[in-house]
């Protein structure tokens, strides 16, 4: 347009947009629009201040229709990193202050429709993705209940916390003082209130009551449970078998469906948490101040015990299928792998996977069992998500929801946790954001980590006053929200992470030379010891078991020497596309170290480089 001339005084039509400008220049200064952005709303402004209407009419079509084409790039761009140093950038404004739901499920591995499951029955899981921001390769850092809580909810590594598994108490014993994400969101006014098991039961003492909690209302306490005596003998036709299993089973490891006449819903403690925590959203719906409200769901932790109605979603064998490789992947070392079986409460045997897998119909029981009991769960977080929906707190409510670690269901002839394999250390990780519709629907495949957790919820509801400090681990996802279809190796240089991997570690006692997958828990009294750090990249998973010396003056100073080679090494190849990866069949069925020397050297350098010093 050739320039208008100067008016002495802009016309009222262009007054309407001085709003917008200000706006426009504030977003900029406080770090959300580029320099480009800023200038180019300057220049704007010298026009529209001294344009004729006709004109600006015809720009207004004009930006309009840009808009309208490539709207993206009108949009504020948040800088990477920005919101973990000063609170702003993806979270939300000071002036609306946001909620936390945060669902934590014992033992949950991705086994549900929204993770391509489709023989399951997870319908509010489903939903709830369907307004979420779907997390395809999530990791614990250790893929055992106590030390991985202990690990996301204060936003450290295990090697920070001291907490391994069967070694030390809880991070309180490490850091008195640490804030945890619970406490985090308390000192910064929010209310927190839970329950269930969110820490493991006594580590922290007291679910760290009252550190983590505000006293409005007392944690609702966790309550391990067992199959009821009754039905183990009316599964066994009167032949109650009242002999504990030995070895690496447990009256635990078992499975019961329960008769909905004899046993209500209410009578198992997860429909109870369910339900308290839904009375715990109408206590907060009441007040001004934002909560962070945390539910730890048990099941499907064993004993799988469940109202029978879920355990004959699956009366078909055609929805329990087996796993396809019931074999120790070949070439793994007896110390990656870790003998914890079954018990069959209807006859009283035992079931261990070595050193033959269990006959098939035990297995297809034990997943059908897993199966119902993930489905139980889908209808308790159901009950909490309906809530939430009734009182109105669906849109400014941030909702989390993931596994505290992976689980195996006879892959590799495997059950439980504690390994370092994909199935152990991979969790679903689902998180919904209704103030970021863009992630709504959407999945990523960047590799994250539990431990990022603490920055990302403080990031996202913007509960950064004073921000996360630089003891807290993990990185930001907040980025993601924004800009869920990132590439994941972009999204790890966006960010600065250290590499484009997920990092796990496992702890084993060679409590037998000759079988070490036989007895390889750890205690505080065992001197022998492996820990076994896992680094897992788009395409490989490296697990290198390092000696680990501990000085005998219990300082807590334990440490690897990584200038000793590892005593043994496992390399899988993850090569194929992302979303295969819910094939829990196709991977890590061959340890190809030896044939990857190149491979196992640089992952090993990485792996030093990451965790030496921590």
């Amino acid at each position: 347009f050739r320039r208008p001339p100067v008016l002495q005084t802009p016309r009222r039509d262009s007054e309407a947009l001085v709003g917008m400008h200000t706006q426009c220049c504030t977003a900029a200064a406080d770090g959300h629009l580029p320099a480009a952005h800023l200038n180019m709303g300057r220049s704007w402004w010298r026009f529209v201040a001294v344009a004729p209407l006709k004109q600006l009419v015809l720009v207004g079509f004009i930006v309009l229709m840009a808009a309208d084409l490539g709207q993206t790039s009108l949009e504020p761009v948040p800088r990477p990193g920005a919101a973990s140093r000063s609170g702003e950038g993806v979270g939300a404004s000071n002036s609306e202050r946001k909620n936390v739901l945060y669902l934590i499920v014992d033992d949950l591995r991705p086994q549900m429709t929204s993770y391509n499951q489709t023989f399951m029955k997870t319908p509010n899981l489903q939903r709830l993705a369907e307004r979420s921001l779907v997390f395809e390769r999530a990791y614990c850092q250790v893929a055992v209940c106590v030390a991985s809580r202990n690990s996301f909810l204060t936003g450290r590594r295990p090697d920070v916390t001291k907490v391994w598994s069967g070694m030390a108490k809880s991070f309180r014993d490490t850091g008195p003082d640490w804030v945890s994400l619970p406490e985090h969101f308390k000192t910064n006014g929010f209310t927190t209130l839970g329950g269930g098991k969110t820490y493991h039961p006594g580590s922290p003492p007291n679910f760290d009551e009252p550190k983590s909690w505000s006293q409005d209302v007392p944690y609702f306490p966790f309550k391990a449970s067992k199959c009821p005596n009754r039905t183990r003998s009316k599964e066994a036709g009167g032949r109650a078998s009242k002999d504990e299993p030995a070895g690496q089973v447990t009256a635990s490891d078992t499975w019961c469906p329960l008769d909905e006449t004899d046993y209500p819903h209410s009578y198992h403690y997860d429909n109870q948490l369910a339900n308290h925590t839904a009375s715990l959203l109408r206590l907060v719906q009441k007040e001004s101040k934002p909560f962070f409200i945390a539910a730890g769901f048990r099941r499907p932790h064993v004993p799988w015990m469940m109202p029978r109605q879920f355990w004959d979603m699956y009366a078909d064998e055609t929805d329990v299928p087996a796993p396809m490789h019931v074999r120790r992947p070949l070439n793994s070392p007896d110390i990656a792998f870790h003998n914890q079986g079954v018990f069959n409460l209807s006859d009283g045997a035992k079931y261990t996977p070595m050193p033959t897998p269990f006959p098939v119909d035990v297995q297809q029981a034990a997943r059908r069992a897993y199966f119902a009991s993930v489905s139980w769960t889908d209808y308790n977080i159901g009950l909490v998500l309906d809530e939430l929906d009734r009182l109105g707190l669906s849109d400014n409510t941030m909702i989390v929801v993931h596994g505290d670690h992976g689980f195996q269901l006879g892959e590799h002839d495997s059950w439980h946790k504690q390994t370092n394999w994909e199935l152990a250390t991979r969790v679903p990780l689902m998180v919904s954001v209704p103030w970021l519709p863009k992630s709504m629907g959407k999945r990523t495949y960047a590799l994250v980590e539990l431990v990022d957790m603490y920055r990302t919820v403080a990031d996202l509801v913007d509960a950064a006053r004073p921000a996360p400090g630089p003891d807290i681990n993990g990185t930001s996802l907040a980025y993601l929200f924004a800009y869920p279809e990132t590439a994941p190796a972009t999204f790890a240089k966006l960010v600065g992470k250290p590499a484009d991997a997920a990092f796990s570690q496992y702890l084993r006692c060679v409590n037998n030379v000759t079988a070490q997958w036989a007895d390889n828990w750890c205690s505080s009294k065992d001197v022998d010891l492996l820990m076994g750090y896992s680094m897992r990249s788009a395409q490989w998973r490296y697990t290198a078991w390092m000696k680990w010396q501990r000085e005998t003056s219990g300082s807590h100073r334990e440490q690897v020497d990584w200038s000793e080679p590892p005593a043994h090494v496992e390399l899988y190849d993850h090569s194929g596309e992302p979303w295969q990866e819910n094939d829990f069949n196709l991977y890590e069925n061959e340890n190809v170290a030896s044939a990857h020397d190149d491979v196992v050297t640089a992952m090993q350098a990485q792996l030093k480089q990451f965790f030496e010093g921590k």
